[in-house]
């Protein structure tokens, strides 16, 4: 599993290992949202059901869109993603916002381009963040 905590590393066309290894954590992270939705019960239950269902599909196609690009400048990869099981949903957001805020998704991509795909998750995780935590 990757640690959100140690920076990725540049690829820079060279070697995707760490690009394959981001990627995955995003597509565990995704995965574990969407089986915690899966169980989601009791009060406010049915707006964090919602919420968190909009950002699992939401989340998918920016993993898609983000994968295709890099490979479109980079060549073909193979993700693997990493086992996931349910999780509290605010701390599984949390571990995305900072893998994909703290730096470490900076130091592994020089494109702006792709800085820019990492920034729609983050906008889509902390308003998912928001929902949960204001609306539910």
């Amino acid at each position: 599993m990757i640690d959100i905590n140690k920076p990725i590393g540049q690829p820079k066309g060279k070697s995707s290992s760490k690009a394959e290894e981001f990627f995955g954590k995003l597509f565990q992270l995704r995965d574990q949202i969407h089986l915690t939705h899966l169980k989601v019960s009791g009060p406010g239950s049915y707006a964090a059901h919602k919420a968190l269902n909009e950002f699992y599909d939401g989340l998918l196609d920016h993993i898609d869109t983000l994968i295709e690009s890099y490979q479109g400048k980079y060549g073909i990869i193979t993700v693997n993603i990493p086992a996931s099981s349910a999780v509290e949903p605010e701390m599984a957001l949390e571990m995305l916002a900072k893998l994909t805020d703290d730096g470490n998704a900076y130091i592994m991509f020089k494109e702006t381009w792709i800085q820019n795909q990492i920034d729609e998750i983050s906008t889509l995780t902390y308003q998912t963040l928001y929902k949960l935590k204001n609306l539910a």
